[in-house]
């Protein structure tokens, strides 16, 4: 009772009320930080508040530069919550200038992953970019490629992987077929300039083209694996993206919708933390160093991303700059492309191609294996 009048004292009306949003907004924060470790099998309510985090931590920014304004010290509420979440922060922004670009030496290997979206335009969905991505790989050179959503005709003068053996040097590729008729397929790719002497599919929990495949590369007198890593996605149809962005005016609509895309959600949240659960049991069997890559469709908040990536080097967290935002179709605030690195590797630099060919921008580092 004192606390409650000495509160009304020192904060006008007004003020108590921003006050009561703002421990709101405080606990929303909390809850999204618990995102990252309970698994949405157990309560997938949380999972919501861990893909809301960003619009969560935004708004307890807002409150600390009203309070800033108006009550300086009330500032420590949220001030405190966003540092006592830094940990989980710095995996989605970074102060630092970025990676300078540099020429790759002989003992580190270039990796690059891209969710080259069957090679479609993103506007314009009968324009093929495949010229495109050539000369993105030709800019770059990495030594090793992943590809999500990949596409190619597999007989005649068109095979995608024909040309990039030609014109790029991969002499080396294995594809993980999703699906296929006698004149083309789509799956997962991985390209190398190295040879591979084992590949294979994890077929644990695989669903359609969202699957986990790898391979062991033979570079000099060491082996490493490479995991090309698509998670189960969202699967929202454009109606459904279209309301996310611009939720429409009809009640009924919106209830609708938004039990529709809720039920998608809360499946995708729940059969992703299984897909984890494989590979991160598969990683743990790894006779080898090991990097893993990939568009796992879930933020750097999420149960599934950190079931993964524990205990493993994360290159945009030890070696990006700025927003790691590397999907911009939906909203473009989503980091969802990963690349991760056993405790064998050093992570030289982290780059994220600004070049809008597919939802996804292509992401790539370079690394090096301790002993080399």
């Amino acid at each position: 009772m004192v606390k409650r009048v000495l509160l009304k004292k020192k904060l006008g009306y007004l003020s108590r009320t921003v006050f009561i949003f703002n421990i709101l907004a405080i606990v929303a924060l909390l809850i999204s930080y618990s995102a990252s470790f309970i698994n949405p099998k157990t309560f997938w309510p949380i999972a919501f508040f861990g893909l809301g985090y960003l619009p969560i931590l935004l708004v307890n920014i807002g409150f600390i530069a009203y309070w800033l304004l108006r009550k300086p010290k009330m500032i420590v509420f949220s001030l405190a919550t966003i540092l006592l979440g830094w940990p989980l922060l710095t995996k989605h922004w970074n102060l630092r200038s970025s990676s300078p670009i540099t020429q790759k030496a002989s003992d580190q290997i270039r990796v690059l992953s891209f969710n080259a979206h069957l090679f479609k335009d993103i506007n314009d969905s009968k324009k093929n970019f495949k010229n495109d991505a050539i000369k993105i790989l030709d800019s770059i050179k990495p030594d090793i490629v992943c590809f999500q959503e990949y596409y190619s005709k597999i007989k005649g003068k068109y095979v995608i992987s024909n040309e990039f053996k030609s014109k790029l040097g991969y002499d080396y590729h294995y594809f993980a077929e999703s699906a296929k008729n006698d004149y083309e397929a789509y799956g997962m790719t991985i390209f190398s300039k190295y040879p591979i002497i084992n590949s294979g599919n994890i077929l644990d929990n695989d669903y359609g083209i969202n699957r986990i495949s790898y391979a062991d590369i033979e570079k000099n007198d060491s082996t490493i694996r490479v995991y090309n890593v698509h998670l189960r996605s969202f699967a929202l149809q454009n109606d459904e993206k279209e309301f996310f962005q611009n939720p429409s005016s009809k009640k009924e609509t919106d209830n609708a919708a938004t039990r529709r895309i809720g039920r998608k959600l809360k499946n995708a949240f729940e059969f992703r933390s299984e897909q984890a659960s494989s590979l991160k049991k598969h990683m743990d069997a790894c006779p080898f160093p090991f990097i893993v890559m990939g568009d796992f469709n879930d933020t750097p908040m999420s149960y599934s991303v950190n079931r993964v990536s524990k205990g493993l080097h994360n290159a945009f967290k030890e070696k990006g700059s700025g927003w790691g935002v590397t999907h911009y179709e939906l909203l473009p605030i989503f980091q969802i492309d990963y690349i991760f690195a056993s405790s064998n590797f050093d992570i030289l630099n982290y780059h994220v191609v600004k070049r809008k060919l597919s939802d996804h921008y292509p992401i790539w580092s370079d690394l090096k294996l301790k002993h080399l």
